[in-house]
């Protein structure tokens, strides 16, 4: 409470509104209906061809970064084993620079001595496969770091939600909010991975994981955290996390009947 309004934040939006009465505006903050927003049997035009590859195919999925919207300048770069591969090459380029490292493993930290992502500039980042030196396989990717002043007004958001003191689950949950409005899956994935690495008990925060891999287009990761979610859910008696849960497990069985997104070599 602050004076005579209220601050909330939106989940749909992820934006911090200010309140006066006791109704919340639809304009304001319309409450997103997943049924339209989610690739699922009744809205297939929600679906992307989900990211080809899996441990031991034959060619690469880049895992992260997950999404195209970032604010790390320097991304840890990793993606799926391809089954037969003597060695990968990273490509990444711009209109401004580009560099290339051969390495014999699924993942590369963002060199130290190459040129940082700047914001506002366009990236692409090329995982290829090679046998013996010569490349069968590859995947490409896109990224861009946010502007410095979006970065500014998200941080801001993030440090009015950690000063309400809130629970830690919801404070974390709250900071997701705010990453995935703006498509920052790297940063929220990120966030989720840490928090449910320390054996948490709580289901939503393997569900909401779940979905956010799900948005970056990698059913098989969403698929543990569901999994996961529901065993919690089932536990606790949390039936409303259970069904949600379950409903992921459903879209993921049918994302998995898509087609794969297949790459020629170059």
């Amino acid at each position: 409470m602050n004076g005579d309004y209220v601050e909330f934040l939106c989940f749909s939006s992820g934006n911090i509104l200010k309140l006066s009465s006791g109704t919340i505006p639809l304009d304001k903050c319309a409450e997103p209906d997943e049924a339209l927003s989610t690739c699922n049997p009744t809205n297939t035009n929600a679906c992307h061809i989900r990211k080809g590859g899996t441990e031991g195919s034959d060619e690469p999925t880049i895992i992260s970064p997950y999404s195209t919207s970032t604010l790390n300048s320097r991304p840890e770069i990793t993606w799926t084993a391809v089954k037969g591969a003597t060695s990968y090459k990273v490509k990444v380029k711009s209109y401004e620079f580009g560099w290339e490292k051969v390495v014999n493993q699924t993942r590369l930290a963002y060199p130290s001595d190459e040129k940082e992502f700047q914001p506002g500039t366009p990236y692409t980042i090329d995982v290829f496969a090679y046998i013996d030196g010569q490349a069968f396989s590859y995947d490409e990717t896109f990224v861009d770091v946010l502007s410095v002043a979006k970065q500014e007004q998200i941080a801001q958001k993030i440090k009015r939600i950690k000063g309400l003191g809130l629970p830690p689950d919801e404070t974390i949950l709250d900071v997701d909010a705010i990453y995935t409005a703006e498509n920052l899956l790297n940063e929220t994935i990120e966030m989720l991975k840490m928090a449910t690495a320390t054996n948490s008990q709580n289901p939503t925060l393997y569900r909401v994981l779940g979905d956010r891999y799900l948005k970056a287009k990698l059913p098989k990761e969403a698929k543990s955290e569901y999994i996961k979610a529901s065993e919690l859910a089932k536990s606790s008696n949390n039936s409303k996390e259970f069904q949600k849960a379950q409903s992921g497990l459903q879209v993921v069985e049918f994302y998995n009947q898509l087609p794969t997104r297949r790459n020629p070599p170059q």
